[in-house]
């Protein structure tokens, strides 16, 4: 009998994810072993702006989002290389990669201002 060969998919199908930043929700695209880390960074990016919003010297989305995500990446890169290994190194570079979608995420207009 002959066998007839399975089709398997080069690639897992990326899922949408939705998140809530500072009480707006927000649908993102990632790979299924990605979610977990995505979920993170949005919860780490959701307490940042509350933090700088409540401090109350910025009120626009777009600027508390761009303010969060410069302290974050600060906080990361500020940890320095002392004790970081390459599995750290590319930990931080992969949670950059998801504040940068985020940022550009909330940067990106969902809806129009002025009609």
């Amino acid at each position: 009998m002959a066998s007839v060969p399975m089709t398997e998919k080069s690639a897992v199908e990326p899922q949408t994810v939705e998140v809530t930043i500072v009480d707006r929700a927000y649908k993102l695209v990632c790979p299924p072993d990605e979610k977990p880390m995505l979920l993170e960074c949005a919860a780490m990016v959701d307490t940042r702006m509350r933090q700088i919003k409540q401090a109350g010297k910025l009120q626009s989305a777009d600027r508390i989002a761009v303010m969060a995500a410069l302290t974050l990446a600060r906080d990361l890169l500020s940890a320095g290389p002392s004790g970081s290994s390459s599995a750290n190194n590319a930990e931080a570079r992969q949670t950059l990669r998801a504040l940068h979608q985020l940022a550009d995420q909330m940067l990106a207009p969902q809806e129009k201002l002025f009609e």
